[in-house]
């Protein structure tokens, strides 16, 4: 069956309130399942800004698998959820999260993506993570924002993970390979990945992967074929399809048979 797109938004964000609290259970081998799951990029955007509590909340009412999220140090050493270095596209303020403190970040209200000024916050990643945990949601960290370089900043984020029963249903996406390779010394059991390139690169991708303990390959749709993604399961390497917004896309996904598919409108 197709899933629905952007004409069922409404309904959702009319009905979701009532949804109640998922009960799937905990589960620390999420990445030897070979069961496909949606994840919601930024969140449940068809209900709630991106990067939200409510967006991720959303998601685990609407039974997405994961969440895709983006992390930010404040001035003064809290994180918060922003996918980029300034407040200004997503809030009412201005500025660079880096020269903010978090005082000053809470006192934000969120704009929506027609700049309608809501009543939703800028949620620190701990009141995030509380949130995917109350809902059995996984994390997508992605490392191409914050300061995934920094030791501080990543022992930060996995103690917080920890804290809050989310890391052992988790991965973290990084591109960059000094990084990935320095997180990975750091925290070896971390599922790893990086944006890859099927068409382009299959065969070196692999070879890079499958040096980690536990890793995923992570595609575009517009970057995968059949073929390819029979290598990567050859290479027992699960996939992770990101990109997936129209209902074509969402029937090639199928047909891969990822482990998850990465979607900004597509519901569970």
């Amino acid at each position: 069956m197709k899933k629905s797109l952007i004409g069922t938004m409404v309904a959702v964000a009319a009905t979701i309130i009532f949804t109640g609290e998922a009960s799937a259970a905990k589960h620390s081998q999420w990445l030897q399942s070979n069961k496909t799951e949606l994840s919601a990029h930024r969140g449940a955007q068809i209900v709630a800004p991106e990067n939200t509590v409510e967006a991720i909340a959303a998601a685990g009412k609407l039974r997405y698998g994961f969440v895709e999220i983006d992390v930010q140090r404040t001035k003064d050493h809290h994180y918060i959820l922003m996918h980029d270095k300034t407040v200004d596209r997503t809030t009412n303020g201005s500025g660079q999260v880096s020269n903010m403190t978090l005082a000053e970040i809470e006192k934000l209200k969120i704009e929506d993506d027609t700049g309608r000024l809501t009543s939703y916050k800028v949620p620190t990643l701990q009141e995030a993570l509380e949130e995917a945990d109350r809902y059995d949601v996984g994390i997508n960290f992605d490392g191409s924002k914050g300061n995934w370089d920094d030791k501080d900043f990543v022992d930060d984020v996995i103690q917080l993970a920890q804290q809050e029963n989310v890391y052992n249903h988790s991965f973290f996406v990084l591109s960059n390979t000094e990084i990935r390779e320095q997180f990975n010394k750091w925290y070896p059991e971390a599922p790893v990945t990086f944006l890859g390139n099927a068409l382009k690169n299959v065969d070196t991708d692999l070879i890079a992967l499958k040096k980690y303990n536990q890793a995923l390959y992570s595609v575009s749709i517009n970057n995968i074929n059949a073929e390819t993604a029979e290598k990567i399961k050859r290479a027992k390497l699960k996939l992770h399809v990101y990109g997936v917004n129209t209902e074509a896309q969402y029937e090639k996904a199928q047909k891969l048979h990822p482990r998850l598919i990465e979607t900004d409108v597509i519901i569970p």
